[in-house]
């Protein structure tokens, strides 16, 4: 049964504590916090600790685990953040969900993992054990965004030097180097974070601008009119004002409209 959270901050404040008890997605959410916390711990371990050029190790040690950072930050908010779940029993005109019997609005739908209905839901997600909807896209765009960068930058560093050794003539015919089993782990890792972050960092750039959600298609249903343009579908998610704040994962942005009391499941 979901349990009530008391209000967090200052009189006004909506935010609310919000965490899915479903195991799958525990377990997808924390096999990406191992693998990226493990990424990183054996990069600095058998790559950068050991380069002969200090500065390039620093360098690319302090690069990675910034973005290493910023895509668990991300990661965690887009976890812990109510996704735009309808309050439970709002009295409103209008469709009832049969599941959890709120008032449906327009564009959202009953997630039966959350066990709840979520505005303007796109899917949900067992890699962030939440649903990505209207209120933690953002969230979730910055984590795919960061996770794809810190997986490119890991290929880069374990390319650019096999590709220079292959140009000086060590990887021949007669070589019988053989890759270490952390740098297997590391390509592995960089590769499947690059395809599968950067692939869906472009499919929710291209749903939000398109001001359409992944479920929407699938049902055959229409969007709503939205606000007119791509840019301004990209600001109502990152934010009114184009700053910093946008590609910060500790910046929300601002809410949409009034909320009732939340809930964790």
């Amino acid at each position: 049964m979901p349990a009530r959270v008391p209000a967090l901050g200052a009189p006004g404040r909506t935010r609310r504590m919000w965490f899915v008890c479903h195991g799958l997605g525990i377990a997808c959410a924390a096999s990406t916090w191992v693998l990226v916390l493990g990424a990183a711990g054996v990069l600095l371990r058998a790559q950068l600790l050991p380069a002969r050029d200090a500065a390039y190790g620093r360098a690319h040690g302090a690069l990675f685990h910034l973005l290493a950072f910023l895509a668990l930050a991300a990661h965690a908010r887009a976890m812990l953040s109510d996704p735009g779940s309808v309050p439970l029993g709002a009295a409103a005109r209008g469709p009832r969900c049969p599941l959890c019997g709120c008032a449906q609005p327009p564009r959202a739908h009953h997630c039966v993992v959350c066990r709840r209905c979520i505005r303007k839901m796109d899917h949900h997600c067992p890699w962030v054990n939440n649903c990505v909807g209207e209120d933690n896209r953002k969230f979730f765009l910055l984590f795919a965004l960061y996770a794809a960068l810190g997986s490119l930058h890991l290929l880069l560093l374990l390319g650019v030097p096999a590709l220079r050794g292959y140009a000086r003539g060590e990887w021949d015919s007669r070589s019988t180097l053989t890759p270490r089993a952390s740098l297997i782990f590391l390509l592995l890792v960089a590769l499947k974070g690059f395809l599968f972050a950067s692939a869906m960092f472009a499919t929710q750039l291209h749903a939000i601008c398109t001001d359409r959600t992944r479920i929407e298609p699938l049902r055959r249903e229409r969007a709503g009119p939205g606000s007119g343009s791509k840019w301004m579908n990209l600001k109502a998610v990152l934010g009114h004002r184009l700053s910093l704040a946008w590609i910060s994962p500790s910046a929300s942005p601002r809410p949409q409209r009034a909320r009732g009391a939340l809930f964790v499941v």
